[in-house]
């Protein structure tokens, strides 16, 4: 019984912890935009699905419905309104989506600096939704994977399969569609920029 009671106090602690750091982790949908603060190479920008993409220039700016597409061998950087800046790597797509409370990501890298605010923000990827309160971080896509790196302060993951992992400064994850996992090597947000090799026009770790 006293195992099983102080089984049940550590389980309440650490939920209270992750509601204290995480609790109105959420941007206010509809109200995020951003601007375009730097660009290298092929980056281009459309701001509704229907529209054309043309190449993006400093103090575009990115509004609900918009897309970022960065071209290979390239990058831009984006300040978002009132939560931060965002590098977005080579291949890498960024959207503001309609009437949702987080920006997209679908492909390529980004390491994004959130200032700390009470809001929140979070980061859509094809495997799950990353949430911080104020943080450097790195959202990278891959082949069927989502790594999630952070570098200061720390974030939760929570995966399309509804598990949810706390993730401290110098620790990545690796998630796919079927569950989360805590690499055993550091992360480091120089070293893991390069530890990625493009094969048949997808994005895999380095062996």
């Amino acid at each position: 019984m006293a195992f099983s009671t102080k089984k049940l106090c550590c389980l309440i602690a650490v939920l209270m912890t992750s509601l204290v750091v995480f609790s109105g982790c959420g941007n206010d949908a509809g109200i995020l935009t951003a601007t375009v603060i730097a660009t290298s190479g092929k980056v281009e920008i459309r701001q509704t699905a229907t529209a054309a993409y043309k190449n993006a220039v400093v103090n575009d700016v990115v509004s609900i419905g918009g897309i970022v597409k960065i071209g290979e061998e390239s990058f831009a950087d984006l300040d978002i309104s009132g939560q931060g800046t965002v590098e977005l790597k080579s291949d890498s797509m960024f959207e503001l989506e309609p009437g949702k409370d987080y920006v997209v990501q679908n492909a390529g890298m980004a390491i994004y600096k959130i200032e700390k605010n009470k809001g929140g923000f979070k980061v859509k990827s094809p495997q799950g939704v990353t949430c911080v309160l104020g943080t450097r971080f790195m959202v990278r896509i891959l082949d069927n994977m989502t790594v999630v790196g952070v570098e200061e302060g720390k974030v939760s993951f929570t995966g399309n399969n509804g598990e949810t992992r706390i993730v401290e400064a110098k620790q990545k994850i690796i998630a796919d569609d079927k569950e989360i996992r805590l690499s055993p090597t550091p992360f480091d947000v120089v070293s893991d920029s390069f530890n990625y090799l493009k094969i048949d026009g997808k994005w895999v770790p380095k062996e």
